[in-house]
């Protein structure tokens, strides 16, 4: 079986295994790859449930700086957050921090919205998405940080 991938252009990859090809986005791609070391090498890596990733992704949007959630707040858009914010509704300094950092409207709609919606919780498949997602839009922060440091976030 030949297989390639090759970069088409930034954050998408063309999948080539013989004669089927796929696009793929980067975080498609992140997927495929862990689930392909978890399928060849059982306990190489460390499964963390997606509750769990949220904890950890909750620990580390605590150490950001203001401009910067900020930044990452309008970049994720609301129904990621939400599903964010379901996935950590235990932690109220995050919550506190995330709303703080939100403007008034966006913040009322999110606190209505989790109100009524998902009355179950989110499906893990959803909060991983959102999970990875958000972990995307750090990184991409910290990329641009480092690409151009003069830059002002507080737009």
């Amino acid at each position: 079986m030949k297989i390639s991938v090759k970069k088409v252009q930034n954050g998408v990859f063309s999948i080539a295994l013989d004669d089927c090809i796929q696009t793929l986005h980067t975080h498609d791609l992140k997927r495929l790859l862990m689930e392909a070391v978890r399928a060849l090498t059982p306990g190489a890596l460390p499964t963390l449930s997606p509750s769990e990733e949220a904890h950890e992704l909750g620990q580390r949007l605590m150490t950001l700086s203001a401009p910067d959630l900020q930044r990452l707040i309008i970049l994720a858009g609301d129904e990621e957050m939400l599903v964010f914010l379901k996935g950590t509704e235990g932690d109220s300094e995050l919550h506190n921090k995330l709303f703080t950092n939100m403007g008034e409207r966006k913040h009322k709609i999110l606190v209505e919205d989790l109100t009524y919606r998902f009355p179950e919780g989110v499906e893990d498949d959803t909060l991983g998405a959102a999970n990875v997602h958000l972990i995307e839009l750090i990184s991409h922060l910290h990329t641009d940080e480092e690409a151009a440091p003069e830059e002002n976030l507080e737009d």
